[in-house]
């Protein structure tokens, strides 16, 4: 099993523990996954779903705010994504929990960071 690291975009064969966790997200229909890098050595979200093909994850289009790679401007460690999941809608860091309900609140935090 491959993975594309989003940090660093070197791609990676999962270990067998990441194996086992990714197997058991898919099997309970999980869409986010946190692992570790072992390249840059980020804690990095995962789709398990873009790993049932077995090939490695594509990189998205980086034209949209949702998908631009940003570190968390809270704890620094963490990366910063969209989350949709057909009832609610905000940014939020997988790392420390901050959560961002508007896209507005999210850019002020980043250039508060800046």
């Amino acid at each position: 099993m491959e993975i594309r690291c989003p940090g660093c975009l070197g791609i990676f064969k999962a270990n067998h523990d990441q194996e086992l966790f990714i197997t058991e997200a898919i099997q309970k229909g999980q869409r986010l996954i946190m692992t570790d890098c072992p390249k840059c050595y980020k804690h990095i979200p995962v789709n398990p779903a873009d790993l049932l093909s077995m090939e490695s994850q594509k990189d998205e289009d980086q034209k949209s705010s949702q998908s631009v790679i940003v570190n968390c401007p809270v704890c620094s460690d963490g990366i910063v994504n969209y989350i949709d999941d057909g009832n609610e809608k905000f940014w939020g860091c997988g790392e420390c929990g901050t959560v961002w309900v508007s896209e507005k609140d999210f850019q002020q935090s980043v250039l508060k960071k800046s």
